[in-house]
């Protein structure tokens, strides 16, 4: 990103956005040998440019935070945000320019940034592949990461510390599932305009692979989970899903599932009650060895705070969806 300087403004004033208002300043760029370009001197100054090759709008690091944030806890949408922004000038507010368009444009790229720091790739330019930037759970058993799991012959042996066996439900990953029909998704007017930033990078598949009729099943059981033999999940109508799941994903050309692992079962404690007696007995966290004390129902209560960024997420094309929404 650093080289000869290509592009020299012929009017040095450039508009900042930052949190209290909207700027007009000039900036003189350096213009020595071996400088980096005006984008990167930009970024040296904490703003971010709107464009890498004719920078003449930028936004400073603090705003974009600011948006990421309110976004997320508030959501508030780009254009209710910058709507705010522009009443920073009481006197005219009519006359701020408009540059909602590129905070779009700019928040997605700042929040792609973001990710890439958080795992890892901030220094250097190693591949990335699918699932590299997705914030998974700390506390399921990750091989080599936060767990190192003794030899698959050795696992039921006596543990002579304690004199107590070694389960196989001792490592195991528990994976919920359910259905927000509240979230509705608007279809967008020129989807093939769309360019995705991180596809398959994150929680979501790639846009050609889900548009074959792929899930993400593969990809939650296999992340990270080399070695991993046993798995708790959990769904609604668990009792009738599970029967032919194997061979619904033997059929599948996209889809495996490993031959040894053992998925067992479960329902969440407030949907199993409306069910037979005998799915209370066999579904119920209470009675499943090596569930714990769980109801099984986190995504239900993650839907109340969910639909808070509905507003802003109900418009987003299938590119937006691959950036994950995360502090």
């Amino acid at each position: 990103m650093t080289g000869k300087q290509t592009w020299t403004p012929n009017d040095l004033s450039t508009g900042c956005l930052d949190k209290s208002r909207i700027h007009t300043h000039k900036i003189n760029y350096c213009r020595c040998a071996d400088v980096p370009t005006a984008d990167v001197q930009l970024c040296q100054m904490e703003l971010f440019p709107v464009s890498f090759t004719q920078p003449k709008t930028a936004f400073t690091f603090d705003i974009l935070d600011d948006f990421l944030l309110d976004n997320l806890e508030c959501g508030t949408s780009a254009m209710n945000y910058y709507n705010k922004l522009r009443m920073t000038t009481s006197v005219f507010p009519h006359l701020v320019p408009d540059r909602y368009r590129e905070l779009m444009r700019v928040a997605r790229q700042w929040w792609q940034l973001k990710l890439l720091k958080w795992n890892g790739h901030g220094h250097g330019s190693k591949d990335r592949k699918p699932g590299d930037l997705a914030l998974f759970c700390p506390v399921c058993p990750q091989p080599g990461i936060n767990v190192i799991l003794p030899p698959e012959d050795e696992r039921e042996k006596i543990n002579s510390k304690y004199e107590l066996p070694n389960p196989s439900w001792l490592y195991s990953r528990f994976l919920v599932m359910d259905g927000n029909f509240k979230a509705e998704h608007l279809y967008v007017v020129n989807p093939m305009d769309e360019v995705s930033l991180m596809d398959s990078h994150a929680f979501m598949v790639s846009d050609s692979t889900y548009k074959s009729k792929y899930n993400n099943h593969r990809a939650a059981l296999k992340h990270n989970a080399s070695s991993i033999r046993h798995a708790l999940t959990f769904y609604d109508v668990n009792c009738q899903y599970h029967k032919y799941l194997r061979d619904r994903v033997s059929d599948s050309p996209f889809l495996e599932l490993d031959q040894a692992l053992e998925i067992m079962p479960g329902i969440g404690l407030w949907h199993v009650h409306g069910h037979q007696d005998s799915c209370y007995v066999r579904y119920a966290s209470n009675f499943i060895t090596g569930a714990a004390r769980i109801d099984g129902k986190i995504m239900e209560t993650l839907q109340g705070p969910l639909l808070k960024i509905q507003a802003s997420s109900e418009r987003s094309h299938q590119e937006h969806h691959h950036i994950p929404k995360a502090k």
